[in-house]
């Protein structure tokens, strides 16, 4: 179901009312970024690096699948890649001397080519058998345990980016006078009342309404210490028109 529908239903289900001019909006509080970190190719997993509610680094290792037959693929590719590295040496040398012809220099080339091509891709797929989160985090969901096989594509992690969060709401147009992206907004959060007033900044106000006339607008706020949990309700104060 689309975002929009979504948020209306809940607002609608918990007896808020989209707010008008002067009211504060209510709405819900999402991640900056959420990913599902899926395994590249089909194979089983090894080892998982890391738990749920772990926080993890953009790059860090997430799980490991297997790949002994890509590792020895790779090491034969190595094998051949040095010998003719030692081969195109050879020619060049013999072709410098005059002792063959320009035609066998270059067929050793090209053969050092593929075989330097044949090594990055062999590589490539041992690469491919390390799960990386692309982002910073937490881990929230882990979907397969050690032993099991997975397919490509196939979701293994959960991560949010909590460093900052950003309030989804859905406003009556009628308070978005004067209303556009990079303004200030206060935030408020009943379950969290020790959080006080918050900063936020209006990040997008769409330039399209629903089927039920409302606005989307989301505002960003800066959650360093991560003490801001997803899925929390939130009020917002919109700045007034101008």
């Amino acid at each position: 179901m689309p975002f929009r529908s979504l948020l209306i239903l809940t607002l609608l289900a918990s007896g808020a009312v989209p707010a008008s001019a002067g009211t504060p909006v209510e709405g819900l509080v999402q991640p900056i970024r959420q990913v599902d970190v899926s395994a590249p190719v089909s194979s089983r997993i090894v080892a998982l690096k890391v738990a749920e509610g772990e926080a993890v680094q953009e790059g860090q290792t997430l799980a490991l699948l297997y790949g002994r037959l890509e590792e020895l693929e790779m090491q034969r590719a190595k094998a051949l890649l040095e010998r003719r590295e030692f081969e195109a040496k050879g020619a060049r040398r013999l072709y410098d001397s005059r002792i063959i012809p320009e035609a066998k220099a270059l067929e050793s080339r090209i053969e050092l080519d593929l075989a330097r091509l044949q090594y990055e891709t062999a590589a490539e797929q041992v690469r491919l058998r390390t799960v990386l989160t692309p982002l910073a985090g937490v881990v929230v969901a882990r979907h397969r345990e050690v032993g099991e096989a997975v397919s490509a594509a196939q979701p293994l992690f959960r991560i949010l980016d909590l460093s900052r969060v950003v309030v989804l709401c859905a406003v009556d147009p009628k308070a978005l006078a004067g209303l556009a992206a990079g303004q200030k907004a206060r935030v408020t959060l009943p379950q969290m009342p020790e959080a006080g007033t918050l900063e936020g900044e209006v990040a997008l106000v769409d330039p399209c309404a629903d089927g039920a006339g409302l606005v989307r607008v989301k505002v960003v706020v800066e959650n360093p210490e991560r003490r801001i949990r997803s899925g929390l309700r939130a009020l917002v104060e919109l700045p007034a028109a101008r």
